[in-house]
Order: C-alpha cells, then sequence, then structure tokens
C-alpha cells in the first residue's frame, strides 16, 4: 500500500508539472499572437509611410519640372529685355 501511494504522489507531482507547462503554453501563444498582431499593424503602418514617400516623391520630381520651366522661360526673358536695351541703346 506504500508503494502505491508513493507512486500516486509520482504521478500527482507529474500531472502538476504537465499542467504547469500548459499553462506556459497557453500565456507563451498569447504572447505570439500579441507580437503577430503587434508586427502586422507595423507591417500596416510601414505600407501607409512608403505610399505617401512614393507620392511626395512624384510631387517633388513634377514641381522640380515646372521650376525648371519656370527658370528657363524668366531666363529667355531677361535676355530678351537685355537685347532689346542694348539695340535701342545702340541706335
Amino acid at each position: 500500500m506504500d508503494d502505491l501511494s508513493r507512486r500516486l504522489d509520482q504521478i500527482d507531482s507529474k500531472l502538476d508539472k504537465l499542467s504547469d507547462a500548459v499553462s506556459r503554453l497557453a500565456m507563451i501563444e498569447e504572447r505570439i499572437t500579441h507580437q503577430t498582431t503587434s508586427l502586422t499593424r507595423q507591417d500596416e503602418r510601414l505600407d501607409e509611410q512608403d505610399k505617401r514617400i512614393r507620392l511626395l516623391e512624384f510631387q517633388s520630381s513634377r514641381r522640380g519640372v515646372m521650376l525648371n520651366y519656370i527658370e528657363r522661360f524668366g531666363w529667355i526673358v531677361l535676355t530678351a529685355a537685355i537685347g532689346f536695351l542694348s539695340y535701342f541703346l545702340k541706335g
């Protein structure tokens, strides 16, 4: 009977350890789920920021082209004004 009691105590001890392990696994699974959700949210935010950066780059390059045309037009007007001024001062 003493042997049976000892074996039951061992089984009870092992069941306690198994119960602890299962509860730890549940906590780990919850952490992993939380981390996965957090990573998914960060990926979505990075995708949104990437879209915004691409839009800003496109707008910036478009503005650069427009400013380039304006600058060229300004130089043409300035050159024409200097040419007309020199023509009238000569004559």
